[in-house]
């Protein structure tokens, strides 16, 4: 069993993001951590024929089943149930619209050989930029998610963003959610999901791991910051697009994300 592996879940629409994303990969990957990738089983065919030379591909269907459609709650529940496969003790789940820009070891994303970092933050500069776009921080994505989230773990305190992505989790926290809180309440997965406010932004894969964590203390917590630049919004790229380079970020961050969702129409991969 793997100490670490980075997963990427993709489908059809953000193949050609994620050959960009594997090149990436392939480029900075100095410690050679495996690299596994899930797919829509509808569209698992269709992946490039070098995929499954390289890596490890496997159906969604063969991590978890889920009776969620709604794409963006579907892919969060495969993402979720890596543990399932039991290929790994950890692992980096990234988002196909990513893009490393740097050399990068598994001391990025591990403590030691049993302790991974985890995506902690208040995410002052991201309030920051929203304040600026005329958005209200208090309504930003992560507190939604928090709100909606918090009560069924009891937590109180300061309102951790426990992203961006890429997120660094381990298996053992995710496998006592399901196998030992939900198995509690008699609920699934999908239950758990549907019980869950699901206005704006909620439920959030992400929320639901930290908070976890936060409550058991399944594992020591070893906060980081964003491992990933990442432009949230279009405007947000329009303004700081110019401001520092490539170059510049890489002695910052392992890489970036143009979040897909105001990308979609651009068919060019863009670095500044």
């Amino acid at each position: 069993m793997h100490k670490l592996i980075l997963f990427i879940k993709t489908y059809e629409p953000d193949f050609e993001r994620v050959y960009k994303l594997l090149e990436s990969i392939d480029e900075f990957n100095k410690d050679n951590i495996p690299v596994y990738i899930s797919v829509n089983d509808e569209h698992f065919d269709l992946l490039n024929a070098d995929c499954f030379k390289k890596y490890k591909v496997y159906r969604d269907s063969e991590i978890t089943k889920t009776t969620i459609t709604e794409g963006w709650r579907y892919q969060q529940i495969i993402k979720s149930n890596v543990y399932k496969l039991k290929i790994c003790e950890n692992y980096v789940s990234l988002d196909s619209d990513s893009l490393f820009i740097r050399d990068f070891y598994f001391s990025d994303f591990m403590y030691d050989d049993k302790t991974p970092y985890t995506v902690m933050q208040e995410s002052k500069d991201l309030l920051e930029m929203s304040a600026r776009l005329g958005m209200d921080p208090d309504t930003i994505f992560f507190k939604r998610a928090l709100r909606d989230t918090r009560p069924f773990f009891g937590n109180t305190g300061k309102k951790w963003d426990y992203g961006p992505s890429p997120y660094v989790w381990s298996c053992k926290v995710w496998q006592h959610f399901n196998e030992v809180f939900l198995k509690d309440l008699e609920l699934t997965f999908d239950d758990f999901f549907n019980k869950i406010d699901q206005k704006s932004y909620s439920p959030s894969e992400y929320v639901i791991y930290g908070e976890y964590l936060l409550k058991t203390r399944l594992i020591d917590i070893l906060p980081i910051g964003s491992l990933f630049k990442v432009y949230h919004y279009k405007k947000q790229y329009g303004i700081e697009k110019k401001q520092l380079t490539v170059e510049q970020l890489s002695k910052i961050y392992l890489g970036i994300i143009y979040q897909s969702n105001w990308q979609k129409k651009k068919k060019k991969w863009f670095l500044f």
